[in-house]
Order: C-alpha cells, then structure tokens, then sequence
C-alpha cells in the first residue's frame, strides 16, 4: 500500500535538525573559504564582496536597470577575482627577486623595475601555478552552496526559512562573484543547472510506490514491531553496508560507530515499486527537487543579441538582488541581463 506519512512531530523534528546541521556544514564551508583567501592568500576581507553590501549599494544609487546591475556586479566582483588571482600567484611562486640582498635590490633596482621583472616571472606559460589553490577554493564554495540550498529545503517552513535563504544567496554570489558560473550546453540545449535559481522555484517530486516497511531500529515490520515514532530511543550507531547511520539515517554524519545516541525510529523502505511521480511544491522528501530545466532559446538569443549555437555562455544570476520565488505557473528562464558570452568580464 502507498507509504502513509510520518508521524508529524518528530518528522518535524527530524527535518528540523537536518536543516540546521545542513546549514552550519554551508557555514562552515563558506567562513573557511574566506578564511582561506584572506589570511593563506592576502585577500583581505574588506576586498571580499558580499551579497548584501552590493544589494545595498544597488537600492543607494538607484540602479534600476537588469544592464545597471550586470555592470556593477561584474566590475566589483572581477575587482576581487583579479585582485585573488595575483595574491595567489605571487605567494604561491615567489619570484627568486625576493630572496636577493636589500644592497643588490636597492643598488640594481628601484621599485618600479622590479616589480615589472617580478610580475614577468610569474607569467610563464603553462606553470599551472593557480589550478590546485584555486580548485581548494571553489570546492569548498560550491560545496557550501549545495548544502545552503538543502538547508533552505529543509528549513522552509520554520523560523530559520529567512535566514537559510538569505545565507544560501550570500554564498551563491561568492561562488559566482570569484569562481564563475557558466550555462550548460548538453546535446544541442542550454538548461539552467544553477542551485540558488532553481532553488527558488519550488517544485519538488513526490512519488507514489509501494514497498515494504522495516524499523530503522530493530529491522522488524514497522507496524509489528514495539517501536513507537514519536518516541526517542537510545541506539548503538552502526552504518549499513552503504554507510548509512542508523541513529539519524544520513551518509557522513558526526556519529561514531560503537557510541550511543538518541533516535527516533523511522521507516526503511526495501522492494519499492514506483507507481508514478508528480510535481508538488512540497515533497515529503525535502531534497526531492528538480535539479535542471531547459532554457528558451529564444531568451539567450535576446539577452546576447543572436543565436548561442553552442558558444560557451557566462551567467550572472546569483549576483543580483533575489527576484523572489517560482510557483508552477511561473515561466522557467532568465532575464534579459542574466547571460552574456563566456568570454565576459568575470
């Protein structure tokens, strides 16, 4: 028969605390990357962007146009993407000018010839000075974009909804903003994969199936077995044979095999058979969101003024102030201003 739902306080519960862990895993990510380029590579906070400073500066100066937007956003984040790119490159590679006598620098060289030599010597060709500082950075951002947005489904109807939204924005502008966001071209369509959009088009998949129904805590029928749902138990942690916890029933979590730890039961389901999927703005999975849309060719050819054709196209989107969520009546796309050729100014 189709699973019944949980029982409500303690899947509300349950939702609850893997939002919050979810956004403090974002949290975490996210302060260790601005961490990292300010105190390991020289970019100083104050030469960070953020999301709210740049929306503040937006509604000061009254820049009421998609373009106007675009403009400044690019400009101030390609500011602090140069600026990042140089500090890594200089600490990474000191030039062998650095180490030589304060007599010979003074004696052979005033500042301005100096640094031109220096700046020569880190631009050889094929170095591969920046890949793996840079790599470190952008995946700790774009894996604490991809948990904000879970804590944001996981949270959306709790006090922390507002908070969680406005965090997951902040990180998607830093992702963004240094590291670059492109459209992706798969097999002749463009398709809209950008987390923090598609974040705030809330459409999930709810699927009817029917399967059979175990205790996460004693592996019996639910409906036979002495465990209650609303009820913590006390349980030894182990992992199954796919590492999943028994206590909280996530992969990667803090629990450690062997401890104990307070859990409520939950249902595991074995031998499902899916009956059919449909679109719902709330599925009982919270991370059951669509996780691409095609785009309307007809709006990237008029946002870059012609026919894409498979050109590598750069996006803008998570910069900007929040436009404020889909229903399932709304149209999937982007705005006039959100695409422009890979080759643009960030």
């Amino acid at each position: 028969m189709p699973l019944p739902p949980a029982a409500g306080p303690a899947r509300s519960a349950m939702l609850h605390q893997d939002g919050v862990v979810a956004l403090k895993e974002s949290a975490r990510l996210y302060g260790e990357c601005c961490r990292s380029m300010a105190q390991t590579w020289g970019l100083g906070f104050s030469h960070i962007p953020s999301w709210e400073a740049t929306n503040a500066f937006i509604e000061r100066y009254d820049l009421r146009s998609m373009e106007a937007h675009r403009d400044f956003l690019t400009d101030v984040w390609a500011r602090a993407k140069t600026r990042l790119l140089r500090q890594i490159d200089h600490r990474a590679h000191p030039s062998s000018l650095s180490a030589a006598p304060r007599e010979l620098r003074a004696e052979g060289f005033h500042h301005r010839q100096y640094a031109v030599m220096s700046k020569v010597l880190h631009a050889q060709p094929g170095s591969g000075v920046l890949a793996e500082p840079w790599r470190a950075l952008e995946s700790s951002a774009r894996r604490s974009l991809g948990r904000a947005v879970d804590a944001f489904n996981f949270l959306e109807d709790t006090e922390l909804a507002e908070p969680a939204h406005v965090h997951a924005h902040k990180v998607a502008a830093l992702a963004g903003g240094i590291f670059g966001c492109g459209i992706k071209y798969r097999q002749g369509t463009y398709w809209d994969t950008c987390p923090v959009s598609l974040m705030h088009s809330r459409l999930g998949m709810s699927v009817g199936f029917t399967s059979t129904r175990v205790c996460s805590l004693c592996g019996e029928d639910l409906d036979l077995c002495e465990h209650l749902l609303d009820v913590l138990y006390e349980v030894q942690v182990h992992r199954s044979s796919e590492g999943i916890c028994n206590a909280c029933g996530r992969l990667g979590c803090s629990h450690s095999d062997g401890e104990m730890a307070l859990s409520y039961p939950r249902p595991v389901m074995g031998d499902a058979q899916i009956d059919e999927v449909s679109l719902v703005p709330r599925p009982r999975d919270p991370l059951a969101r669509i996780t691409e849309v095609e785009i309307d060719p007809q709006l990237l050819a008029r946002s870059l003024g012609a026919e894409p054709s498979g050109r590598s196209i750069r996006c803008f989107r998570c910069l900007r102030p929040c436009g404020g969520f889909r229903s399932s009546h709304d149209k999937w796309g982007i705005d006039s201003a959100d695409a422009a050729p890979g080759g643009g100014r960030t």
